[in-house]
Parts: C-alpha cells; sequence; structure tokens
C-alpha cells in the first residue's frame, strides 16, 4: 500500500505544536471565527497508474474530497497536486485562502508546511555526503565535541540525574532518521520539560507557552544547549521523533561556514525555482499567504475556546505573520513555508532520481539516498517500514510495484509522497491544526486510489 504514515509520536507534534501560538491569538479571533469551522495513497497489485496523457483530466474523487472538506469548513481551503511523467501537474484546488477571504487559494498560495520541511534537510544531507563536506557514519562530535561523551537517561521517562553513559556516538545518520536518542519539547519524556526550560524549542517563533525559556541565538548555540541535555535513547537502537534534524541544521552550518537559509537556497531552492520556498515569508507575499487554523476541542489547551467544538479558529496569518519575521532558530525539522508548485518540483525530482525538465539538478546518486532506508541494523520504522533522510520509506507495500515509496508529511495537514515505482508524486496543502483532527490523510488514500481505478476501467474500455 501507498501510504504517508504518521507515527503516534509524529500525530502528537502536530497536535502539541499549536499550543505554543494559541493562548495569544485566540479570543481576540473567536468573533472574527463567528462572522466568517511517508500513507501515500493506495493502490492494488492490478490498478496500473494511468500515463500524464490519461490523467489531466479524471481526478474527480479528490476534487470531491477537497470540496467537501471546504464545504463541511474542515478547512478554509485544500489543493492537491500530482505529477506525473515530464508532464506537468495537475491541480486540484478549492477554497480560500482563509474564510474570510475572497482569493482563491492555489499552487501559488503560501503554505506552513512545518515537517515537510525535514525531507528538504534530508536533500542537503546527502548533497554534502555526495560532495564529501559530510559522511552518513561520521560522528557530530567532529563539528561539535560537545557531543563526544553524551549520558543517556536510565529509563525514557527518568530523572536528569539518572543516565548511564552513551555506547556510541550520534552520527549524520542517526540524526537523519531520528535514531540519535534525541527528545522533543512536545513530546514526554524525561528532558521534555528541561528543553522547554531550556529554550530547545524549535518551530516556536513568536509565541512561547508559560514556562519556556528564551531560545538560543542561532543554531550554534541551540546545539550546544542541546549536548547539556541528555539523551532519552541509546544512539542507533529505536526510532523515536526528535528534534535531529535541528540539530543537523547546526552541524550542517558548521561543516560548510554557511547560514542554514543560504545554503539551502543556493544548494536547493534555487537550482529547482523553489523562489516561493524559505523561513520567512515576506510581507510584500502576505496577498498569497494562506491562514493557519486551529481544531477547537481537538487538541489538549491551557484554555477553552469560546466556539464549539469542532470550529475552526484563526492562530496565524496576514496582515501580521509570525512568518513574517525571522526566527531565532531556523528549524531544520519544521521551520519553512512554501508553496503547492514549489513542493511537488521537489517531489518530483526526488521521483525521477535527481532530473527536474530533462536536467540533472541532483546527483542520481544523491537523490537515491534519501529515498532509500538509512536505518541502522535491526530498527524499523512502526514495526515493518524504513526511514529515510527525513521521511519514511514504504518497505512493505501491498503491491510489490510502490515498494520504495518516500515522503512526510507537517503538523498543519500537509501531505507529500514520492512514488518513483509509477513514475508519480503527489502533494496535499491544507493548514489546519492538529493533523489528526481529521482522517484526511486516509481519505486521501482512498480518493487517489478511486480515481486511478475509474481512470484505468476508462483506458481498458477505449481499447
Amino acid at each position: 500500500m501507498l501510504r504517508f504514515s504518521l507515527s503516534s509520536n509524529r500525530r502528537l507534534t502536530g497536535a502539541l505544536l499549536a499550543g505554543s501560538f494559541l493562548i495569544a491569538s485566540a479570543c481576540t479571533t473567536a468573533s472574527e471565527q463567528r462572522a466568517a469551522a511517508p500513507a501515500v495513497p493506495g493502490a492494488s497489485a492490478e490498478m496500473a497508474v494511468p500515463s500524464a496523457e490519461m490523467a489531466t483530466p479524471g481526478f474527480d474523487n479528490l476534487q470531491a474530497l477537497a470540496d467537501r472538506y471546504v464545504a463541511e469548513r474542515k478547512a478554509a481551503n485544500v489543493i492537491i497536486g500530482v505529477a506525473r511523467g515530464r508532464a506537468d501537474p495537475v491541480w486540484i484546488t478549492s477554497g480560500t485562502l482563509a474564510l474570510n477571504s475572497d482569493v482563491a487559494a492555489d499552487d501559488r498560495s503560501i503554505y506552513r508546511i512545518y515537517s515537510m520541511t525535514k525531507p528538504v534537510m534530508g536533500v542537503m544531507a546527502a548533497l554534502l555526503i555526495e560532495d564529501g563536506t559530510l559522511a552518513l557514519d561520521q560522528p557530530i562530535s567532529d563539528f561539535f565535541p560537545e557531543f563526544k561523551n553524551m549520558r543517556v537517561l536510565r529509563s525514557r521517562n527518568g530523572g536528569l540525574d539518572d543516565t548511564v553513559p552513551a555506547e556510541r556516538e550520534i552520527t549524520i545518520r542517526h540524526l537523519l532518521t531520528h535514531t540519535a536518542g534525541l527528545g522533543y519539547s512536545i513530546i514526554p519524556s524525561g528532558v521534555s520539560q528541561a528543553y522547554r526550560k531550556a529554550g530547545i524549542t524549535p518551530g516556536t517563533r513568536r509565541f512561547v507557552r508559560p514556562g519556556d525559556g528564551p531560545q538560543p541565538d542561532g543554531l550554534e548555540a541551540f546545539a550546544k544547549k542541546v549536548a547539556e541535555m541528555p539523551l532519552v535513547l541509546q544512539p542507533g537502537t529505536e526510532w523515536s521523533y526528535s528534534i535531529s534534524l535541528d540539530l543537523l541544521g547546526a552541524v550542517f552550518e558548521k561543516a560548510t561556514g554557511k547560514p542554514l537559509a543560504a545554503l539551502l537556497d543556493e544548494r536547493i531552492f534555487t537550482p529547482l525555482g523553489m523562489d516561493d520556498t524559505g523561513f520567512v515569508v515576506p510581507t510584500s507575499e502576505n496577498g498569497r499567504l494562506t491562514t493557519n487554523y486551529v481544531v477547537a476541542g481537538a487538541m489538549k489547551l491551557p484554555m477553552a475556546l469560546p466556539v464549539p467544538d469542532g470550529t475552526i479558529v484563526p492562530i496565524d496569518g496576514p496582515p501580521s505573520s509570525e512568518y513574517n519575521e525571522a526566527a531565532k532558530v531556523e528549524s531544520g525539522g519544521g521551520g519553512l513555508a512554501s508553496t503547492g508548485a514549489d513542493y511537488i518540483t521537489f517531489m518530483h525530482m526526488l521521483t525521477n532520481r535527481g532530473m527536474v525538465d530533462g536536467r540533472q539538478v541532483l546527483p542520481r546518486a544523491a537523490a537515491e539516498l534519501v529515498t532509500s532506508n538509512l536505518l541502522p541494523d535491526g530498527v524499523f520504522y512502526e514495526g515493518d517500514d524504513g526511514y529515510g533522510a527525513g521521511g519514511l520509506v514504504v518497505l512493505t507495500p501491498d503491491s510489490p510495484e510502490f515498494a520504495g515509496s518516500y515522503g512526510w508529511g507537517g503538523a498543519a495537514g500537509t501531505l507529500a509522497s514520492s512514488l518513483p515505482s509509477a513514475n508519480a508524486s503527489i502533494v496535499l496543502m491544507t493548514q489546519y491544526l492538529p493533523q489528526q483532527a481529521y482522517p484526511l490523510r486516509d481519505e486521501l488514500s482512498a480518493a487517489f486510489r478511486a480515481d486511478m481505478m475509474a481512470m484505468q476501467g476508462t483506458a481498458t474500455a477505449a481499447q
């Protein structure tokens, strides 16, 4: 089966990330609201993916899905892009930039992609490995000696002073695959509260939760703060969602001598023509920026929202979005904003093993590294699948032709997958927190599969 598979930790991330944004905005936006509420799409072994020429007109089920979410006010907008071969992507769009907007959302609208930043970091790592700047199994203590002799909690939820020595050093592979043993301030563990107090809260910008300390000034200071904390697991022993891709950003800066944003722009965004992707949305582009929402009653909050459960409440958007400001720590784990057009270019580049419009933009070996299973021996993602450079790798598909599919999702409902065996890519953009408020992931799978089967039936009948 093709799937955007998100672990329970991943879902928790989506749920709790919103809490830091919500307190400062919920009360002032309730009146506006009242005025204005890795699972990749599945395919059977018998179902062939249609050609690009056949695919263009027939995504009725995907269109109905997008339209239903908007009509039921589950989201202000849903856009879905499907790329196949060298044809231009097909776009299914519904809704407007915000509930109270009359501007239609489309493939150039700007979305907060949160954890879909991670595959971008995976590609950056592959480029630096390919050119010899980094090595996959290189210890990060080569760049930050503070990580040379780490301590590990005796139990995951144990006290900070109850630790044992790390049995091995953290490597680049561990950071790419969430096997470094690091924690997350938004996932309960023995270090989560300590992370918060130390400001180890990547992905947050303007709004902070009570008790959060000030964030470090930049990625180098962030890395050194992280090194002061014990690990929650022995490195290389278990997949556990964490700040590892954020820490990897600090390694990139140290290894190259360049700021993370500049490095991503130089090596990925400019070559791919991803002009609308970055850590900051200029105010001049606010006319394309979507509003982000939280679903009332779908997550635990420190205060009740003055609206019925199920209502979507705006928490960030124009004219003064937190994304208009630079973050103190550029989050390689969840800090980018992007468009559907940019991100499907990125994903389809991976599908085509580094090729874009006939140009080898990313070395083939680097693209294959990103989408291959990089987990240490004996470690699996959710039981029987793999994990590549920042995203799920499907090892156990229902249909063998879809083995090796790669993808990930974002906290605000965004989803993306590269399907190399089918020569296809799919991206969904929307904006609501938490991701698990709705079964959109499974509904996307069902709708995509239904459309593929319908197209296959049409093609067969025409023969």
